[in-house]
């Protein structure tokens, strides 16, 4: 073990800071009978020593509020942002992307196996509107190039029919124009 990294205080506990912090605030702020009480009355001559451990606790104490607070909003700006980019690219989708996400609805599946060398299924992949199943140890299983997908959880809960023109009820005509405008590859799979 380094010598270097036994005294790297950034990689202790802050609830180690925090029992150090209460301990020594105990001996400074303390009256002398409650010190008396504990027998810490002989700790005196080492009065000095204590108020700086107090000091240096609190201060990283105190940092380390500083920097969760900061990370907290951060994260929470970060993530206000993902979701309004989210919620604008399923607003933006295409003709074609629209008809992969509708395979979904139409299979009445929350995964479906497909063709991640297809340029628009690749294209949903990267916008983050779909995902890989089936991980293993971080590696993702597949056959040849298709893969199970799902719609991301957070675009399943936003995303509506309107976004992806897809009727519940449709008419005769109305259907057509979905068999007719369903991905390259679902119409490829009816082959077999």
């Amino acid at each position: 073990m380094e010598l270097k990294s036994f005294f790297d205080f950034t990689k202790l506990p802050t609830k180690i800071f925090i029992v150090i912090s209460f301990v020594t605030g105990f001996f400074i702020f303390s009256t002398e009978t409650l010190l008396k009480k504990f027998r810490f009355d002989k700790l005196e001559e080492y009065g000095a020593y204590i108020g700086i451990v107090f000091l240096f606790s609190t201060c990283l104490i105190i940092l380390n509020l500083i920097i969760w607070i900061y990370n907290k909003i951060d994260f929470n700006i970060k993530l206000k942002k993902f979701k309004a980019e989210i919620k604008q690219t399923i607003k933006d989708l295409d003709h074609q992307e629209q008809s992969v996400i509708r395979e979904f609805f139409i299979k009445g599946q929350s995964s479906i196996s497909m063709p991640i060398n297809d340029d628009v299924i690749s294209g949903l992949l990267d916008k983050k509107i779909l995902k890989m199943n089936r991980q293993i140890n971080g590696s993702t299983v597949g056959y040849g190039m298709t893969f199970p997908l799902s719609i991301d959880n957070y675009v399943n809960k936003i995303i509506t029919f309107e976004d992806i023109n897809f009727i519940q009820n449709p008419s005769e005509q109305q259907k057509q124009y979905i068999l007719n405008n369903r991905p390259s590859w679902v119409r490829d799979s009816w082959r077999y």
